[in-house]
C-alpha cells in the first residue's frame, strides 16, 4: 500500500534531515508506532469440583410450635444433579414430577436420580448427585462434593423437610459460573417449598394425596411470619484450588 504525504510533511521530514529528499530518491516514508504486546486474557478452567456443606438450621425456636413441631426433625438424603440451563427438575410453579414428589414425600431417591439420568443419556446433565446420609438431624451439618464441567454448568439440589406431608428446601438451577468462569464460593438460604402432591397441613398430618397435583409454591400452611424463615443453608466452594 503506498503512502501519500502532503507537502507540509515532506517540508518538514526534509528539514529534519531525512534521506531522499532532493536527491531524486524515494520520497521518506512515514514511521510506523512499535507493536503492542497482545492483552493476557484469563485462562478458565474446563471443569471444576465443589465441596458442599448443607447446614440444617430448622428448630422449634426458628419455625414455632404451629403447626406443632415435630420431635424428631430432620432432613433426607441431598440429591441433585448438573445440567445444561434449559433443563428444569423442578420449579416454583411448575407441577412436581414423580421424582420431585417421591423426594419430598418419603424422602426417597431413585426415581430423581432415574429422570437424573434421562437427561444425562441425552447430553443435558451429569450423574445424579447423592449425599452419603440417608438423613440427617436438624440442626446438623452434611457435607459431599462433586464434580462439573463446562458443558453442564448449572445446579439442582433438594431435600426434603421431614416429617412433612410434602415439603422440601433445594436450589433450582443456580449458575456455577460468571462470565465463563467458575464462582468460587456460593452461600444461600434455603427456604421451604410445598411439592403440591399432598394436602397435610402439619409436619405429622397423615397421607391425604391431592388430584391433580398443584404447582409446586411456598408452605401456606406455615404461619405468615415464618413462611420465608430459612429451613437450611447451603455453602459451595471449590475444592480443587480454582
Amino acid at each position: 500500500m503506498r503512502t501519500t504525504l502532503s507537502l507540509a510533511s515532506l517540508v518538514v521530514l526534509c528539514a529534519a534531515g531525512w534521506a531522499g529528499c532532493g536527491d531524486g530518491g524515494s520520497p521518506p516514508v512515514s514511521p510506523t508506532e512499535p507493536a503492542m504486546p497482545p492483552v493476557a486474557t484469563e485462562s478458565c478452567a474446563a471443569s471444576a469440583t465443589y465441596g458442599v456443606t448443607f447446614r440444617a438450621t430448622w428448630n422449634e425456636t426458628s419455625h414455632g410450635s404451629s403447626p406443632p413441631f415435630p420431635s424428631s426433625a430432620h432432613f433426607s438424603r441431598v440429591v441433585g444433579a448438573t445440567h445444561v440451563d434449559d433443563v428444569s427438575f423442578w420449579s416454583s410453579g411448575a407441577i412436581a414430577t414423580e421424582g420431585i414428589e417421591s423426594m419430598a414425600e418419603t424422602g426417597a431417591v431413585t426415581a430423581f436420580c432415574n429422570e437424573v439420568q434421562g437427561e444425562a443419556d441425552r447430553g443435558r446433565a451429569g450423574g445424579c448427585i447423592r449425599g452419603l446420609e440417608a438423613s440427617f438431624p436438624s440442626p446438623g451439618t452434611v457435607t459431599l462434593a462433586f464434580d462439573v464441567d463446562e458443558g453442564q454448568p448449572f445446579l439442582t439440589l433438594v431435600s426434603m423437610i421431614a416429617p412433612s406431608p410434602d415439603w422440601f428446601v433445594g436450589v433450582d438451577g443456580i449458575a456455577l459460573q460468571q462470565a465463563g468462569c467458575w464462582t468460587p464460593r456460593i452461600e444461600m438460604d434455603l427456604a421451604g417449598y410445598d411439592a403440591g402432591t399432598d394436602r397435610g397441613t402439619t409436619f405429622t398430618a397423615p397421607d391425604a394425596d391431592v388430584t391433580p397435583h398443584e404447582p409446586i409454591g411456598p408452605i401456606d400452611d406455615l404461619p405468615a411470619g415464618v413462611r420465608e424463615v430459612p429451613f437450611a443453608t447451603l455453602v459451595l466452594e471449590r475444592e480443587d484450588g480454582g
